[in-house]
């Protein structure tokens, strides 16, 4: 068993990464050769409330304002997500409705609009996107000229990031492979990586021993990790049932009726297993006698739902 916390748990990438120190040398390697250094940065609140009653909140997992008032989310997404990639673009539309007062001159906007960044680790396939880290903003589809600089999105797609195939790591690849590997699989990082860190980094990896956690703290990371490993293994279970009747309908001919499984069934089973594996750990966290915040935050469970499983 490793020595250290597994950085990509709800609680090890809030908590580790959530120091203005770590959080604004890991911005730099990003973002410094677009947008320059970054001198300082703030945590903002992450929870915004929807705009009218029948809206859809949002709770970002960290949230930063640098000295130029840039606005930047930092995500770690643990599950496959049919539609994230509206979820992303959600998320920052969220956050510009929050920087535009009413009644401000339109004009004297266009110059005040912060830059509205996303950063979102995907700790799970992207589609068929083969690349590591993927970039958009809005450009014109026929001039492929940039149509607006004030919002980008950043996919870190860590299952396809191979630190051993890069000839030159910068430090923004050395950040990368200590999000993906520390913890069990620790093993697997290179000691260049050590060699080439910041000490804003390596001070992370320092801090994430089990040896420096609280009690609660642990409680916490380990409730994080039970979560990961419910929908790693309910992954694994979806694929192998998705050979199984693949196999049995190529067999039997119904090739149509594949196709409508696919894209019918397994939608509906997906969600309808997230839904009890959220169940599940909320219901095991109740009975440990936690919270209903810590619950909340942990399951990704309503108030209302959580109340309605005592």
């Amino acid at each position: 068993m490793s020595n250290f916390v597994n950085l990509k748990t709800d609680w090890a990438f809030k908590k580790l990464m959530g120091q203005e120190r770590q959080m604004l040398s890991f911005l730099n390697s990003l973002l410094s050769e677009e947008y320059g250094e970054i001198k300082s940065i703030s945590f903002e609140n992450v929870e915004f409330t929807p705009v009218h009653p029948q809206g859809r909140g949002v709770i970002f997992d960290l949230l930063c304002t640098t000295e130029n008032n840039d606005k930047i989310i930092v995500e770690m997404q643990n599950y496959s997500q049919l539609f994230f990639k509206t979820r992303a673009n959600y998320y920052l539309y969220t956050l510009m409705s929050k920087v535009l007062n009413r009644g401000d001159n339109w004009n004297k906007m266009k110059e005040d609009i912060p830059h509205l960044i996303g950063v979102f680790f995907l700790n799970k396939r992207f589609g068929d996107e083969r690349k590591s880290i993927v970039e958009t903003e809005e450009f014109d589809r026929i001039d492929k000229v940039q149509f607006w600089d004030r919002m980008r999105k950043y996919f870190i797609i860590l299952e396809n990031f191979d630190f051993a195939k890069i000839e030159q790591p910068s430090s923004k690849d050395c950040w990368i492979e200590i999000i993906k590997n520390l913890g069990e699989r620790m093993y697997k990082i290179s000691p260049s990586v050590y060699e080439k860190a910041d000490p804003a980094l390596l001070e992370l990896i320092e801090r994430a021993q089990f040896c420096n956690l609280t009690d609660e703290e642990l409680v916490r990371y380990e409730a994080g990790l039970k979560a990961i490993e419910d929908e790693i293994d309910f992954e694994e279970m979806l694929e192998e049932a998705k050979v199984k009747i693949a196999a049995e309908a190529h067999a039997k001919g119904y090739a149509e009726g594949l196709a409508e499984a696919h894209a019918e069934g397994y939608a509906e089973g997906y969600a309808k297993g997230i839904k009890e594996n959220q169940i599940k750990t909320a219901k095991k966290m109740l009975n440990m006698g936690m919270s209903i915040d810590l619950i909340t935050e942990i399951s990704g469970l309503s108030k209302e739902e959580i109340d309605g499983l005592r």
